[in-house]
């Protein structure tokens, strides 16, 4: 599986809102609304559509993305 950069967009909870996977060689500027943060990670290409459904959120003071089944004993 190939991995790709992703730039994650979450609200303070670390509930995902959006991602974003640009090319390679693209120099992009995210940013989120009020209450909300980007986090910079590499995951598998076909994960993504996962984390857009809802699957993990962003475990804001670890700086990891955490599946939902693990977030109750984060």
């Amino acid at each position: 599986m190939a991995t790709v950069r992703a730039l994650v967009v979450h609200d303070e909870v670390g509930r995902i809102v959006s991602i974003a996977r640009p090319a390679d060689d693209a120099k992009v500027i995210i940013a989120g609304g009020e209450g909300q943060s980007v986090f910079e990670t590499e995951v598998d290409d076909e994960a993504v559509f996962d984390l857009v459904a809802g699957s993990h959120r962003v475990d804001v003071e670890r700086r990891a993305l955490v599946a939902n089944d693990d977030w109750s004993s984060a």
